[in-house]
Order: C-alpha cells, then sequence, then structure tokens
C-alpha cells in the first residue's frame, strides 16, 4: 500500500511520533464517546431514579386518607388541593421534575386529582392523556417510557397505578421534559469533548517530545552501525565519542548499545555459523515431525460411511494434535453386517516417540481386533506385544468396544482410559461405570475385564481423551468433565454425531481462548437410531 511504502520512507523520529499521534488521536476520540456513553447512561438513568422517587413519594406527601376522599368533583375543599399543590411544588423542586399528578379514571374519564408545577384545579379533567397511561393500566406495574403528550409535548415520564384502602385504583405519575434531558446529554458531550481534546493535544506535544528525545541519541548509534557494517565490522571503526557515558542516562544506554556491538565483532562469525547448524536443525526435527504427522494420518480410518449397517449408527471422530505429530488415536471398522468395533486412546508423551508407540499401538489393535471379538482379549494381546520390548517404558491408556448394532449391546474393555459419557435420549448425561484397569503396553501379563452397556435409540456413547477435560484456559481453570456434561446434555435430541463432535471441540476452543494446547484433543462419538432414522 502507497501510505505503508511512504511511511517506511520516514525518518525514525516521524516513525515514532505518527504512531503516538494516531494511538493518541483514537484514544482521546474512544474516551470521548465512551465517556460520553456512559454519561448519558447515567443521566437517563438518574432522571428515571428521581421520577420514580417522585411517584412512590407522592402518596406519603398527601393525607393519609387522601385517596379514600377524592371520588367526586366536591370531595376536596379547594382551599386543601392548593395547600396539597405547594407542598407537592416544593418536593418536586427538590427532585428536579416537570410535572407530577395523581389521576382517578371515572367512566372512561380522567380527572386530575391531586398536581404539581401546574395551576390545574382539583377534579380538571386530563381531555388528551398520553400513551402511557393506558399502558400501565394493562398491568398496573411502573412504566418508564419517553411519551409524546398532546398538551404537554414529548416527556420522560414514570407512570404507576396506586390503591387506596379499598383497592380502588388511582394514577401516579412524574415526567420531566425531553428538551431538558438532552441539554443535559449536550452539556455532558461538550465536557467530554473539551477533556478529551485537551488529553489530545497533552498527548501531541508529550509523543513530539519523546519521539525527538528517544531518536536523537539512535540516530548517532545508526551512523555508527552503519559504517561497522560498511567497514565489514573492522576493530578500525571508531565509536562515536558522543555516545560514551557523559552522565546523561539516555546517551549513557545508547553507549552501552555501541560497546556491545563492538564486542560482537570478535564473536559475530561463529555466532552465525552455530546459528546456521542450529536452524539446520531445527528444519530437520520439524521436517521429521511433519512426516511423522502425515504417515500417522494414514493410520487413522476414513469417514463413517453414513449408511453402513443400514443407517443404525452415526459415529465421527476426530483429533487435534497440540504438536506436529501426537500420541493420541482411535479406530474403527466393521467386523461384519452387524457389529462395529471401536477403540481411542492416549500415548504417554509428546512428539516423535509417542507418534511411534501410537502407529504401532493402532497396528496390533487392528489385527487383534480381526481375531478376537472380545475386547478385553484385544487389550491384553495388544499389551503383550507392546510391553515386550519397550525400553522407554512408554504406555497407551485404551478403551476398545464392539458394538451389536442389531440389538445395541456394548461389549468394551477399558485398560487405564477416561470412562465415556452416555448421554441417554432424555438428556441426561453420566460416566458409564467401568473398571480402570492396567495401562496397555507397561508390563506383560496383564488381564482385562470384559464390560457391556445397553445403547438404546436415541443414545449418544461419547469418548474423548484427557486434552478435552484437561484443556486450560487463560485463568488456569481446568475445562472438567462437569463443564462437558453441561455441554452435551444442552444438546437437542436429534443432534447428530458429528455436530456433537464439532459443538464440543469449539466449546473447549472457546474455554481455552489465547491459552496454547498443550495436549492431543480427541474425541469419537457415537450415536444409535432407531431403524428409520437416517443418518447424516
Amino acid at each position: 500500500m502507497k501510505w505503508l511504502a511512504w511511511y517506511r520512507r520516514q525518518p525514525v523520529r516521524r516513525k515514532i511520533f505518527i504512531p503516538f499521534f494516531a494511538i493518541t488521536l483514537l484514544s482521546s476520540t474512544l474516551f470521548t464517546i465512551y465517556g460520553f456513553i456512559q454519561n448519558v447512561k447515567a443521566i437517563e438513568n438518574e432522571i428515571d431514579k428521581r421520577l420514580l422517587i417522585a411517584a412512590l413519594t407522592m402518596p406519603q406527601l398527601l393525607p393519609a386518607d387522601y385517596f379514600d376522599r377524592v371520588q367526586t368533583p366536591d370531595s376536596i375543599p379547594e382551599t386543601e388541593h392548593w395547600a396539597n399543590t405547594r407542598r407537592l411544588d416544593t418536593f418536586l423542586r427538590n427532585v428536579g421534575g416537570t410535572y407530577l399528578y395523581a389521576l382517578n379514571q371515572v367512566s372512561n374519564h380522567y380527572y386530575f386529582v391531586a398536581s404539581a408545577a401546574t395551576d390545574t384545579v382539583y377534579w380538571a379533567e386530563y381531555t388528551n392523556p398520553a400513551p402511557n397511561i393506558y399502558e400501565v393500566q394493562k398491568t398496573w406495574d411502573v412504566n418508564i417510557s419517553t411519551t409524546p403528550d398532546p398538551d404537554w409535548g414529548l416527556l420522560r415520564s414514570v407512570v404507576m397505578g396506586h390503591k387506596d384502602s379499598t383497592g380502588r385504583r388511582f394514577i401516579i405519575g412524574a415526567d420531566i421534559h425531553a428538551y431538558e434531558v438532552e441539554a443535559l446529554k449536550r452539556r455532558a458531550f461538550l465536557n467530554f469533548f473539551m477533556m478529551g481534546f485537551a488529553s489530545f493535544l497533552l498527548a501531541v506535544v508529550f509523543s513530539y517530545v519523546a519521539s525527538t528525545t528517544i531518536t536523537q541519541p539512535l540516530t548517532r548509534l545508526s551512523n555508527f552501525t552503519r559504517r561497522l557494517v560498511e567497514g565489514g565490522f573492522s576493530a578500525d571503526i571508531r565509536l562515536d565519542a558522543g555516545l560514551f557515558p557523559d552522565g546523561n542516562r539516555t546517551r549513557a544506554e545508547t553507549a552501552i548499545l555501541a560497546f556491545d556491538f563492538d564486542q560482537m565483532q570478535a564473536n559475530l562469525a561463529a555466532h552465525i555459523e552455530q546459528l546456521k547448524l542450529t536452524q539446520s536443525a531445527r528444519e530437520r526435527a520439524e521436517s521429521e515431525l511433519r512426516i511423522a504427522g502425515q504417515i500417522q494420518e494414514t493410520f487413522l480410518p476414513g469417514p463413517f460411511a453414513p449408511a453402513e449397517f443400514g443407517g443404525r449408527v452415526q459415529l465421527q471422530a476426530a483429533m487435534k494434535t497440540a504438536k506436529q505429530a501426537g500420541g493420541d488415536l482411535f479406530d474403527y471398522f466393521a467386523l461384519d453386517d452387524g457389529h462395529l468395533f471401536f477403540a481411542i486412546g492416549d500415548v504417554s508423551g509428546k512428539g516423535m516417540p509417542a507418534a511411534m508407540f501410537m502407529s504401532a499401538a493402532v497396528v496390533l489393535l487392528r489385527s487383534a481386533a480381526k481375531l478376537w471379538r472380545d475386547p478385553a482379549e484385544i487389550l491384553r494381546r495388544v499389551n503383550d506385544d507392546l510391553a515386550l520390548r519397550n525400553e522407554s517404558c512408554t504406555f497407551v491408556t485404551l478403551f476398545a468396544g464392539i458394538l451389536d448394532v442389531r440389538t445395541g449391546e456394548v461389549v468394551f474393555a477399558n485398560g487405564g482410559h477416561n470412562p465415556p459419557r452416555l448421554r441417554n435420549a432424555a438428556g441426561a448425561v453420566a460416566a458409564v461405570p467401568t473398571k480402570t484397569n492396567m495401562v496397555v503396553g507397561a508390563l506383560e501379563g496383564q488381564t482385562y475385564v470384559r464390560e457391556t452397556l445397553a445403547l438404546r435409540p436415541g443414545d449418544v456413547l461419547v469418548l474423548y481423551t484427557d486434552g478435552v477435560t484437561e484443556a486450560f484456559n487463560e485463568a488456569d481453570q481446568l475445562y472438567g468433565e462437569d463443564r462437558l456434561d453441561r455441554r452435551l446434555g444442552a444438546l437437542p435430541a436429534d443432534t447428530t454425531a458429528a455436530e456433537i463432535l464439532r459443538g464440543v471441540v469449539a466449546d473447549v476452543a472457546a474455554f481455552a481462548g489465547a491459552r496454547e494446547q498443550s495436549d492431543d484433543i480427541t474425541m469419537l462419538v457415537l450415536r444409535s437410531l432407531p431403524p428409520a432414522q437416517k443418518t447424516t
């Protein structure tokens, strides 16, 4: 962009001053706008509060039996009415309103029975009631609104109902002219504008002085470094005498920087070479991890076919690694027309070792699952094979199950993994009771318990690794199983397996915010459907 190219051509002092100026202008503008908006809200709230106080206090300023007596045009003597008016006038001036009144409705006509700040006589008819007069009679609750009055103009009003001792209702209202409210808002805007403009001017002056003060020694140091580069970092290049400490703090710091440049001349070549070697090693490691991650992806199953098993089941799984190659795993495949094998696991450690162990675990798991239909036996076989030459003491937590699609029975075994969550068709969520057993791959000769559960139509089985529940946010708070249960329970009953998985992963990401992912996040969602329901 042209403006960016222009900015890059400017001197350092101007480069410092321009952002200062822009930030100052923006902050002053935002301060003025924000302060004005907040002040306007405060003004409106204060006015509404005063009007509400006036309306609530009015019955207390009148005689105790006043509303019991005001039933006809002759109920109140004129002297009492004007005495009440004077008392209400004094109160209204102290509160800061424009009008204060009480109305009695008789046969669809409204009559003033008390008022302030007007010369309205007792029982004068209110011929053109404002809309809020009718509105308050619907519920008799407090009504606060800006209302156009045919006789009095645009008003900010508080209107409420009031009962006498017999339960007869009256209408009490307190108003202030809208133009008075607008005048207060304009005054507030002017005040904040002047404060913002004054702070802007002060900040501009400060920015100019600061940019000049900062860049003056930097300019001299820039000249020195340019000569140093042009001279091939020769020791013959002398430091500018003005950069040496002379009691000025800024120059002293610049001199330290200049001396650092001087000392780097002897070591620079060695450092550059070391950096090249380090960079090369890092690139090789990253390349190996990237390739390992690509290879690792080939071990994971492809998308679950919606029409598989006659549309009786939905399955969705996904893994989000913390590094280029992860240690989590999941797998699923059909054993025959009526049985579905599924598994999820979490390898100890991170990076390349975990990825290699994960790949071996997936291969062994698939081989064992095709030979034995018992998840406990599958885990036992995989455990012995992994532990045989496991010098690194790496292990994997595994949960493996086989779903009978026709009956909904799930046969499973748990090798030290998180218990899955089961959400029934009614939306209730609970952990699947399971024996944890030993992790897989740590020690030979371990046995695993075979367990079962019934998956009814509409039930959802959610398998996950601890990267989900042990995700932290920026406040070091744990996502946790309770939040996971609430998230699953809040989903509609017809939510698909894919939508459930995406919803949980998105909720974990929103919870973590800017916090870096520290562990792989893997989920497998299995949803049982009635025979007639189609999967998506």
